[in-house]
């Protein structure tokens, strides 16, 4: 693991831990057990590691993603992946996800570092749209369908670590096909139940 991954992957943690108030650069430091002065080598100041820290989790976790999609599977199949890998992700990198979850959405996090993520999704960006110019799914608009299914997964993943509640196969699975029916037409959703029936 090179100095910068290992100043990274400490910061997550006290950001999550002690919140951004309660994290120094010399905490950082302690914490990825380097000098106070490399992690400056590397990060200006507090704002641009936890926006540095964002771009890190973001990157791992679209290449947890692509490691697994299949380009040649039907659009359901591919989305219902995307889906379950989405939660295994939030499973299996925990301080990942509840740094996410605190702050996705926080204006510390700016615009220019929103908008590097916008190369990273470009393969679910063609999801999306072919899948509506196939009549697949009810609407053409990208970032706004994900966001609204990533954000209520994470919600709702969030409160069964919050309040110990076993992630089930079961669990994965009842969340994945809630997605998919909020997101696909009803016509093209018809169809799909009758087939499994």
């Amino acid at each position: 693991m090179s100095k910068q991954h290992q100043i990274l992957e400490a910061a997550i943690r006290l950001f999550v831990e002690r919140g951004l108030q309660g994290s120094s650069m010399a905490l950082v430091a302690k914490e990825a057990e380097v000098a106070t002065g490399s992690v400056y080598n590397y990060f200006e100041g507090k704002e641009h590691l936890i926006n540095e820290c964002f771009l890190h989790v973001k990157r791992s976790e679209v290449e947890f993603l692509l490691e697994h999609y299949d380009a040649e599977a039907s659009f359901e199949d591919r989305f219902k992946t995307v889906y379950t890998k989405i939660i295994q992700f939030m499973m299996e990198n925990c301080s990942y996800f509840r740094f996410l979850h605190l702050y996705a959405f926080s204006p510390v996090i700016t615009q220019e570092t929103r908008e590097k993520l916008f190369p990273l999704y470009e393969t679910f960006f063609k999801l999306y749209e072919g899948a509506y110019e196939a009549g697949v799914i009810r609407s053409p608009d990208a970032p706004e369908q994900h966001l609204s299914i990533y954000g209520g997964m994470s919600f709702l993943m969030h409160y069964y670590y919050v309040n110990g509640v076993e992630i089930t196969e079961e669990r994965i699975q009842s969340m994945v096909d809630f997605a998919w029916s909020a997101l696909s037409t009803p016509t093209h959703n018809t169809a799909t139940q009758q087939a499994q029936g």
